[in-house]
């Protein structure tokens, strides 16, 4: 049994509404909850992409494989007080610097690629049904070579860098160091 209630002739409010009007309200609560996903969505996956070390705090300094890293926020190189820009760097210094990050980062591209798929094929033989050890660490020692190269050719863009530094800002620029190889206290 239905009690009238006016025009609608339902006991719920909700029925006397209009159509298009709770058509309207459906449509703007979906919206209103898509938006709030994909914020959440975001910001996750911004937390995700920064990584461990990110935000205030020793940041990366001479960019990527540059080498170095030093304080100043996330991972800037030259940005405000990223890396090498506490260094205070004529135009003509930050421009043999970029010059020698980009030579070494086009020097080692094709290094990083090959440690991706070397690493990838380690991931894959983790993952198989049946674990073969030896190959296994054969497999990780490829990507443990790779990585060792790529870490000689960042300490060698490193000293290239330190080449175009005047004394003081070699000095801090060795403070620029990484974490683990900075004083208790600093």
């Amino acid at each position: 049994m239905q009690v009238k209630t006016g025009p609608c002739r339902r006991a719920t409010m909700v029925s006397c509404i209009p159509n298009t009007e709770r058509l309207k309200m459906k449509t703007n609560i979906l919206r209103a909850g898509a938006l709030a996903l994909a914020v959440a969505a975001a910001m996750a996956t911004g937390a995700l992409a920064q990584g461990p070390g990110s935000g205030p705090g020793p940041g990366y300094g001479p960019g990527m494989m540059g080498g170095g890293y030093g304080p100043g926020y996330g991972r800037g190189g030259y940005g405000p007080g990223g890396g090498l820009a506490a260094l205070n760097l004529s135009s003509e210094q930050r421009d043999k610097i970029l010059a020698l990050q980009e030579e070494n980062r086009s020097r080692n591209w094709g290094t990083m690629g090959q440690m991706r798929s070397e690493m990838f094929k380690l991931r894959s033989m983790y993952s198989a049904d049946k674990l073969d050890a030896k190959a296994y660490s054969e497999q990780q020692k490829k990507v443990d070579d790779l990585r060792r190269q790529m870490l000689a050719s960042r300490i060698e863009a490193r000293s290239q860098i330190e080449q175009v530094l005047t004394a003081e800002q070699r000095k801090q620029f060795r403070s620029l160091g990484p974490w683990w190889l900075q004083e208790e206290g600093e």
